[in-house]
């Protein structure tokens, strides 16, 4: 993030002072950046797939203080791996189009497989819906000279994620196909548990072998859990197969002196009290169209991290640049007063949001978001 004439801290400062608690010098901008007009803008080149990487590094550094992910524009493909999935991947998101299973019976006979592989890892194996890769990928070097090369990209004074942390819940329903997940679990629920169980042991092997708050402060763990009115799965399935696991993965990221951001879609309403007793230190994107205003849910939980907040399904695409301006200025009067808000687009700045109206966020925030 660019310094601004009135910044006192830099952006490590900013997000490191928001995670102890302390106030800021002003509000952090936090966002994902999936937007080629507005990397042009920024950068002043057209964007191509070789200089694609770079120039979103260089928005990001320029004009955020915080993001979850870093995605360049790449090749439309299709990707087909030795287990049987295949998957389309487009730029802002990979699509499973087909699964090496079509009904429940074959569903539980891949479980024990894919059981097999996960408990048979290899250091830096991760498991998410979008199948297996390594934190090493094919490169010599290791993850943390991975991430430094790309914060080197990036520039020194923005705050990255490391790799987003699956719970392992939507890795196995997006895997499984939701509806197949659910008969599955009705016919075998002890097998699925145990999958679930797997998953997640997985993942915590992983955050014991990378995690390094000294790269990162703060984790993103993830599991898409709800709609835009409620959890996919009642409360009690929830508290038997997920916050118990959740738990767990909150603790292995806490046991190295990372902190926590969850990010789930959807209305979460049901179960706040759930994962603040689970451990999490924050919570994202809160979507107002699934009724998870910023605001509100600050008067609940006072002490959380806010990241994210301002609509991107209809404010920042169809919205009017004061309608914008408005909506940042409220979030920051009523969900920033505890200092304990990064705040950005409540998905990601995806391509069909408003040029105009992205700048205009980001304006209000450097104008409005000071607490000096």
């Amino acid at each position: 993030m660019r310094k601004l004439p009135r910044d006192t801290m830099t952006a490590r400062q900013r997000i490191e002072a928001t995670l102890r608690g302390e106030l800021p010098d002003r509000v952090p901008i936090f966002d994902l950046i999936q937007h080629i007009p507005l990397i042009e803008y920024v950068t002043g080149e057209k964007v191509t797939l070789e200089n694609g990487l770079d120039l979103l590094c260089r928005t990001i550094g320029e004009r955020l203080d915080i993001t979850r992910g870093i995605a360049p524009p790449v090749e439309e493909r299709i990707i087909r791996h030795e287990d049987g999935f295949v998957y389309k991947q487009e730029w802002w998101t990979t699509w499973l189009i087909e699964r090496p299973f079509k009904d429940v019976r074959g569903l539980l006979a891949y479980i024990p497989r894919n059981m097999e592989e996960l408990y048979n890892r290899q250091p830096g194996d991760m498991f998410t819906f979008g199948g297996k890769s390594n934190v090493w990928g094919t490169a010599t070097r290791s993850p943390r000279e991975q991430f430094l090369a790309l914060q080197e990209k990036v520039g020194e004074n923005t705050v990255l994620f490391p790799f987003e942390s699956p719970v392992g819940l939507d890795t196995a329903h997006v895997r499984a196909g939701l509806d197949l997940f659910v008969y599955a679990y009705a016919e075998n629920p002890q097998l699925v548990s145990d999958w679930l169980e797997a998953l997640n042991w997985a993942e915590i092997q992983r955050v014991h072998e990378t995690a390094d708050a000294e790269l990162s402060p703060v984790a993103l763990v993830f599991s898409d859990i709800a709609d835009k009115n409620q959890t996919f799965y009642s409360p009690a399935f929830l508290r038997k197969e997920f916050f118990p696991r959740l738990k767990k993965l909150v603790d292995a990221w806490h046991a190295h002196g990372v902190k926590v951001i969850y990010h789930s879609d959807g209305n979460l309403w049901q179960v706040l009290d759930d994962f603040k007793a689970a451990g999490i230190d924050g919570l994202n994107p809160l979507e107002p169209l699934s009724h998870m205003y910023a605001g509100d849910v600050r008067r609940g939980y006072p002490d959380w991290i806010l990241m994210g907040g301002i609509d991107a399904s209809q404010l920042l695409p169809f919205g009017s640049v004061d309608e914008v301006r408005q909506t940042v200025r409220r979030t920051i009067a009523e969900a920033g007063a505890q200092g304990r808000l990064w705040l950005g687009s409540s998905t990601e700045i995806h391509p069909a949001c408003k040029l105009e109206n992205v700048l205009a966020m980001w304006e209000t925030i450097e104008t409005y978001g000071y607490y000096q």
